[in-house]
């Protein structure tokens, strides 16, 4: 396929006339929790079921059905936040200078009871009866949050917990083809990297004992109330796993702030062969756009592409601070770069990768929000004969009409 004028450097691509496709890295969801704590924050009643106990509602302070989040994200919230806005005014903040304990990483897991529970198996399943990517989504920012508490907690409840935002997802990998719902899955995440005021955490899928997906995800911490950094204990890595990989992550790390400077905040510098084959992909757009009889018969514009949605945030999918849940977020962008794809294709995509998360600005409840999806790139695929491989990208931007802008 041939993208030409909204090109961002690789955005151009070629495409082989396949039947079938399958989608290599969908949403990059410009928008998220934010910094600060808001004003009108939900609050939560907590319960002293343990974190396998049976699934139930989450409620507000008044009784009052609060989200409509997965059985698991509700199941984790329930058991991670007890403060009100009232307590955590009348808290004692943590010191912002004191060194918190370095401690080792903790796994925590949350099952899947899909073989003894079809109302849990039904929340899951997708209209071909295997699991929707899109749910485990949300589960999967849900419980690398609750991961994130559980290494912050000092320990001390007179003391203000930390305010966790998710800043990035750097990849999630599916293993297998698809998920089936026969049989019951575990989900879980522990903290790999830790700096002054953020962490890496690596978040797992296990079913019938095989990895089904890995994920990474970065949080930051920030004062609730001011919105300053805030400072995290450091991870300990007990294995030779964990110690390769927190090197990794650590020189990952050092590239990114390298990276920021040298490219004026740019955390992605295009490197020369990447910028000749833009070139190379501008100079085909031109010919289709002039000369269209002589282009490429299997190519088409990425304007061609675009798919959108837009919607008004609703109460119903905010977080436990208040604002629009991230996961929610990651699901829409997903579910529409999957839709992206299969119009595209002509026939239903399998999800290889989400790559690229990036949650830039807060959204909040009664935004107006819009997602455009294009296809940047196809390719034949490598390890399949007779199939191709599909990019597709997701934005997503507040829209104020009152304003007359995005």
């Amino acid at each position: 396929m041939l993208a030409s004028r909204r090109a961002l450097g690789s955005a151009l691509s070629l495409l082989p006339a396949h039947l079938e496709a399958l989608t290599a890295a969908a949403a990059a969801a410009a928008a998220a929790t934010g910094a600060a704590a808001p004003s009108a924050a939900a609050r939560y009643v907590h319960t002293t079921s343990p974190c396998t106990g049976e699934f139930s509602h989450v409620v507000d302070e008044h009784g009052i059905l609060v989200g409509s989040q997965t059985p698991v994200t509700k199941h984790l919230w329930k058991q991670r936040y007890t403060w009100t806005e009232e307590r955590l005014q009348q808290a004692a903040p943590r010191d912002p200078t004191a060194a918190a304990e370095a401690k080792p990483p903790n796994r925590l897991s949350v099952k899947y009871p899909f073989t003894s529970d079809p109302v849990v198996k039904e929340h899951y399943r997708n209209p071909w009866g295997e699991a929707r990517i899109g749910r485990i989504l949300e589960d999967l920012d849900s419980l690398a949050g609750f991961v994130a508490f559980d290494h912050c907690d000092d320990g001390d409840p007179s003391t203000r917990p930390p305010l966790l935002v998710t800043a990035t997802v750097e990849k999630i990998e599916l293993r297998g083809k698809r998920i089936n719902l026969d049989q019951d899955m575990e989900l879980s995440g522990r903290v790999v990297w830790t700096g002054t005021s953020s962490m890496d955490l690596a978040i797992e899928l296990e079913q019938a004992g095989q990895q089904q997906l890995s994920a990474l995800f970065t949080f930051v911490a920030r004062e609730p109330l001011t919105g300053a950094p805030c400072r995290i204990p450091s991870v300990l890595p007990q294995t030779p796993e964990d110690q390769a990989l927190f090197a990794e992550r650590q020189a990952v790390n050092a590239a990114r702030k390298a990276a920021r400077k040298a490219g004026g905040g740019k955390l992605h510098p295009v490197s020369p062969d990447g910028e000749q084959w833009a070139r190379e992909l501008l100079a085909a757009a031109k010919t289709k756009r002039d000369l269209p009889a002589l282009a490429d018969a299997h190519s088409v514009f990425m304007d061609d592409t675009l798919l959108s949605n837009t919607f008004t945030c609703q109460p119903e999918e905010r977080n436990m601070h208040g604002r629009i849940f991230g996961g929610f977020l990651m699901r829409r962008a997903f579910e529409l770069a999957h839709s992206t794809a299969y119009l595209f294709a002509g026939c239903r995509p399998l999800t290889v990768e989400v790559d690229g998360i990036t949650f830039r600005r807060p959204v909040n409840v009664g935004d107006l929000i819009r997602f455009n999806a294009w296809v940047l790139r196809s390719w034949p695929s490598q390890l399949t004969p007779g199939k191709g491989v599909v990019h597709v990208q997701v934005e997503a931007s507040v829209t104020q009409p009152e304003k007359l802008q995005r």
